[in-house]
């Protein structure tokens, strides 16, 4: 639900990014970083981005926690926080790059200093330190077989593929091995990579319910292109995993396994203007089977400094209470280069995300549904006193509207120093909510008895502004 305050805070934050002057990199900049040999070059970064954030918990305004020890039973409603955060983001980018390979490896660190400007006892605490690296290598790029791997292990704030909101500390390890085959003149191409990832959110270690978010999904991608005329070309894919939450209390109805395959045809229309058309099939293997359909149809245009891309997207992806997640996603992503050190973008998105049916307890140990639909568990403490938990979710299937909308501009001031001001607007709106209850009983003492009811709402506005001073050789 967007309010007066989010609204008014909506239009000032797009006025301030519309009309303050605004900055990324010329294409024309010379090459940088310290050679090492020949052919390895060395580059090093840092930036300090001051960013503004209308929602650091991406938290529902319509969410309610009513307990009776505080202010006898009273309603709260979730306060929404904003704050200021400091990024300080050094960067080291490591790449060897010759005629028959390539090896390169970089790393980032993103050091996340929330200042507590409204709250400092919720805002503090999230100011921790996010990590990428990523290593890759492709051996014999001039022959007719071609060689190559990656690996990606990352730590952020932004959990993989999940139904999760707010602030979950995510690790995620991603590595793929491939096999590439060509004809001679590259009529023909194919490929098969292998890989596997690895999630595990670090709040599972002291929190049983993250544990069901635990995941190893090894996959196989399967990918085969012909050129059949000089600007044309028809393709296919197939993509197979096989996702494990490991550590589920529902682990064998929460397995899945999505299959993804697209078959199509690209190809330049005018000098201009080229498209892509691919449809194919989607089915997810789990507690249920659902079988589905795929579509990806883009139209892009590029003239000298101008770019546009229009595009509509339709996949599978497995999920962990839901088994699966159906995506209907149309995007636009614009480029306008000007005074040769000015880039304008703009980048937009709308999606419809279909879940399937939740299986959450389904089969769960010690929990049992009700008349309306509820599931409880009953705890019995060492002094005899007993702890009721009841969790009663919406009866529809889960529907998600979400939205995002990033306006940017950049300004290259040398080759190796740059200004950039973004703006990032996310609003989900969604039908899916979850009450959860705790009833407390005491063995002797009736008036240590509580109830604590939490109406969980899913539906955020989120607005950022972000100032990036980057400098990169």
């Amino acid at each position: 639900m967007i309010t007066k305050r989010n609204f008014f805070s909506a239009v000032c934050l797009v006025f301030f990014v519309m009309f303050f002057p605004v900055f990324a990199f010329s294409d024309d900049a010379p090459e940088k970083g310290f050679k090492i040999t020949k052919d390895t070059v060395l580059n090093v970064g840092i930036a300090i981005n001051p960013e503004f954030e209308s929602n650091i918990t991406k938290a529902s305004e319509d969410t309610v926690v009513t307990d009776t020890r505080v202010e006898d039973g009273k309603e709260q409603k979730t306060e929404i926080i904003s704050d200021m955060i400091l990024h300080y983001s050094p960067s080291l980018r490591i790449k060897l790059d010759d005629d028959k390979k390539t090896l390169g490896f970089s790393i980032l660190f993103d050091y996340n200093h929330y200042l507590g400007l409204e709250d400092s006892k919720t805002s503090k605490k999230l100011s921790e330190l996010d990590i990428r690296s990523d290593l890759l290598g492709e051996f014999n790029k001039d022959g007719l077989v071609i060689f190559d791997f990656k690996n990606t292990l990352s730590r952020s704030s932004t959990p993989d593929g999940q139904e999760l909101s707010g602030k979950n500390r995510n690790l995620l390890d991603s590595f793929d091995i491939g096999v590439a085959f060509k004809s001679v003149e590259d009529v023909l191409y194919g490929k098969i990579k292998l890989g596997f990832d690895i999630n595990y959110l670090e709040q599972s270690k002291d929190n049983d319910v993250y544990k069901d978010y635990n995941y190893i999904s090894p996959f196989i991608d399967l990918f085969g292109r012909w050129k059949f005329l000089p600007k044309t070309m028809a393709f296919a894919s197939v993509a197979v995993r096989y996702q494990d939450y490991y550590e589920s209390k529902i682990r064998d109805e929460s397995r899945a396994v999505p299959i993804n395959i697209f078959a199509g045809v690209m190809g330049q229309i005018t000098p201009y203007l080229s498209s892509k058309l691919a449809i194919g099939y989607s089915v997810n293997v789990g507690d249920s089977v659902q079988h589905d359909y795929n579509m990806n149809a883009e139209l892009i245009f590029k003239y000298q400094d101008t770019g546009l891309v229009v595009g509509y997207l339709k996949t599978l992806r497995p999920s962990a209470y839901f088994q699966y997640n159906s995506t209907h996603k149309a995007y636009l992503n614009f480029k306008q280069k000007f005074a040769k050190y000015f880039l304008a973008s703009l980048n937009f998105s709308y999606s419809y995300i279909m879940y399937g049916k939740n299986i959450e307890f389904k089969d769960r140990e010690g929990y049992t549904q009700a008349a309306d639909g509820s599931y409880s568990k009953v705890e019995e403490l060492e002094d005899g006193s007993t702890v009721t938990y009841t969790t009663l979710m919406s009866n529809s299937n889960r529907r998600d509207h979400l939205i995002n909308f990033s306006p940017a501009l950049s300004y290259a001031i040398l080759p190796w120093l740059g200004l950039k001001l973004s703006y990032n607007l996310e609003y989900k709106d969604t039908d899916y909510m979850r009450t959860s209850t705790t009833n407390y009983n005491h063995a002797t003492d009736a008036e240590k008895n509580y109830t604590k009811t939490t109406a969980t709402h899913y539906d955020y506005i989120d607005h950022r502004v972000m100032l990036s001073i980057v400098l990169d050789y």
